[in-house]
């Protein structure tokens, strides 16, 4: 015979072992999911738009891209330049890879996906390269080549909140791990993230202000 309590510790074990389990293995808040989506989507069309003017330069020197306005505002010079190369490859090439696997990532974590420590770590790895990579464009841009390209400037913009959400959704995720209370949903990514992108946009525009306007 199968006692109360037989069952009763059956069940807290088989309950136990699932949460160890779950452990080191994270989801994602819709939110996060679909902020992953949506900026994965516009940092694989604005880097195919750059791709796009970068092949068409390298066929008609004459080409003038649509976001070439004038002196400032020149797609032409920073394409032209030797930092579009960066890896001697077009960078945009780079982008079109990157942000294919962030929006796939994004619209597996919207069908609910769960992913291991590990290969959150290395998306975040990937997301910390991409951001050391856009401040390096962007200095080149504004200080070296003295020209903004604004295809670019939408890739650098939706980089920022895509570490800033990943590293927040990391911390928490490990804190749920250690059986910590942590805030989900919208209230997780308002707060302290939301200032410090905002600060991060605002150090961009007074960088861009100081150099060509002031």
């Amino acid at each position: 015979m199968v006692t109360t309590e037989t069952t009763g510790a059956s069940g807290q074990a088989a309950q136990a072992a699932q949460t160890g389990a779950a452990r080191g293995v994270w989801g994602a808040s819709r939110l996060y999911a679909v902020v992953t989506t949506i900026f994965g989507v516009i940092g694989l069309f604005m880097s195919g738009l750059i791709m796009y003017d970068k092949i068409k330069l390298m066929q008609d020197t004459d080409f003038t891209p649509a976001c070439t306005l004038n002196d400032v505002v020149s797609c032409t010079d920073v394409m032209n330049s030797e930092q579009a190369s960066a890896f001697v490859i077009p960078n945009p090439f780079i982008g079109l890879v990157g942000f294919s696997v962030v929006t796939c990532i994004g619209v597996a974590l919207l069908a609910g996906a769960r992913f291991r420590a590990w290969f959150w770590y290395g998306f975040l790895a990937g997301l910390i390269f991409a951001v050391g990579f856009v401040h390096w464009l962007a200095y080149e841009a504004i200080y070296n080549i003295e020209a903004l390209c604004p295809y670019c400037m939408v890739v650098w913009a939706v980089v920022l909140p895509l570490f800033i959400t990943t590293v927040v959704g990391i911390a928490r995720a490990r804190q749920r791990d250690r059986g910590e209370e942590v805030a989900t949903g919208a209230a997780a990514l308002f707060g302290m993230p939301l200032i410090v992108l905002v600060v991060w946009y605002l150090g961009f525009v007074a960088l861009i202000l100081q150099q060509f306007v002031f």
